[in-house]
């Protein structure tokens, strides 16, 4: 038997030996071919509502405290006519620009650091990765912040696309070229993931919805008595 042969006969190349899947390592231990649970949109939602109350808890903590320090700084002049409009001006300008800045700073920020993710999507179990499943940069993050334009463009429908794209992508997803992923997707223990909605998600929307319930009946409530007032003077 020459040293083919015997290669062969160990199994090195063998015609005989089973074939042996190709796995590609991704980083972070993680294979090709292993399992991707990719973000639905319920979880998306819920974490997009916690967020949503984040950011405009710091946007309203700004609001008022500029709003105080105005109101006192005027007080201090003795004319604080003259300056008044200018001041007040300059601090509507300042409001203006606050809520994207801050937004900007939080998304942009906490998606591109180690944890991937906001508090919201911490809180569901889910994260951004690029479309290879890695970090995204700073810059791609703002880009995946600036193309949440497009749907609110259009009229939400870039955020309901990820309740039915092969890979739960929304607009801004595509455009940014980036997925919304389990927590534990990507990484050396895939199958730890979650493919149901989970505790926090469920109780986020529950919540939301009572929300809205409340406002609705609020409206409604109000209106219908109205209108029964009404009807019975005109019957009177």
């Amino acid at each position: 038997m020459n040293t083919s042969d015997t290669a062969l006969a160990e199994g090195q190349g063998s015609l005989y030996a089973p074939p042996r899947a190709v796995v590609e390592d991704m980083g972070d231990g993680f294979r090709a071919g292993d399992a991707v649970v990719y973000a639905g949109f319920w979880r998306r939602l819920a974490a997009l509502c916690i967020d949503s109350i984040l950011v405009g808890i710091v946007f309203y903590a700004l609001f008022f405290g500029g709003l105080m320090t105005l109101g006192g700084g005027l007080a201090a002049f003795e004319n604080p006519d003259a300056l008044g409009a200018g001041a007040i001006g300059g601090f509507l300008v300042a409001i203006y620009v606050a809520y994207p800045v801050i937004s900007a700073l939080y998304f942009v920020g906490m998606e591109s650091s180690g944890t991937q993710a906001t508090l919201g999507k911490m809180a569901v179990g889910i994260k951004v990765t690029d479309a290879d499943g890695r970090r995204i940069s700073r810059g791609r993050g703002l880009g995946r912040w600036a193309s949440h334009l497009l749907c609110y463009m259009t009229l939400y429908i870039g955020y309901i696309m990820a309740a039915f794209t092969e890979r739960k992508r929304g607009l801004h997803d595509m455009v940014a070229s980036t997925l919304v992923v389990d927590r534990w997707a990507f990484t050396q223990e895939p199958g730890r993931q979650q493919k149901g909605l989970g505790a926090v998600t469920v109780i986020v929307l529950a919540l939301v919805a009572l929300l809205y319930l409340g406002i609705v009946l609020a409206i409604a409530i109000p209106a219908y008595q109205g209108y029964v007032e009404r009807a019975a003077a005109a019957g009177a």
